[in-house]
């Protein structure tokens, strides 16, 4: 009787381990659910995987406000009505006043002319890298000697 209480027990701690164990397998998300984002306020993305920086810049519509720096560090020119917008298609669209273009770009690996580290830079009209996103503000930089800093709102 004492051996046939044992293994009823036994029995009865390994289905139930087995069904535990199974029971926390991870679901697969959704694809509506991975499309769902919300925009940071603020990041640092210059050293983010190419996915993560994709995720905050592309898809949504930024307003081109001013670039410093040039040759002296401290060239400014302000913009009005200058809005980019990076589609996940690949195709940059410039909005400057009443006229649009749209030009294609595509996401590179460089090598950051400042540190020496590898980065991704958006290629094409231009040679820029995302250095992050502050108070809904996108800081974009040319990757080249006496490049611009470029300062660029989030549209809502």
């Amino acid at each position: 009787m004492k051996l046939a209480k044992a293994i009823t027990y036994l029995l009865l701690t390994t289905v139930l381990y087995l069904f535990a164990c199974n029971s926390s397998k991870k679901t697969q998300s959704s694809p509506v659910a991975e499309e769902i984002f919300v925009p940071v306020s603020n990041i640092a993305l210059y050293d983010k995987p190419l996915d993560t920086i994709k995720k905050h810049v592309t898809g949504q519509k930024w307003r081109m406000v001013y670039s410093i720096g040039g040759i002296t560090g401290t060239d400014k020119h302000t913009f009005d009505n200058v809005y980019y917008t990076l589609t996940r298609s690949g195709k940059m669209i410039i909005e400057k006043g009443d006229k649009t273009e749209e030009v294609p770009y595509s996401w590179e690996e460089s090598r950051d002319i400042f540190t020496g580290n590898n980065i991704y830079v958006i290629t094409g009209v231009v040679q820029w890298k995302v250095e992050g996103i502050d108070n809904d503000t996108l800081r974009l930089a040319d990757n080249y000697v006496d490049g611009y800093g470029y300062a660029l709102v989030r549209m809502k």
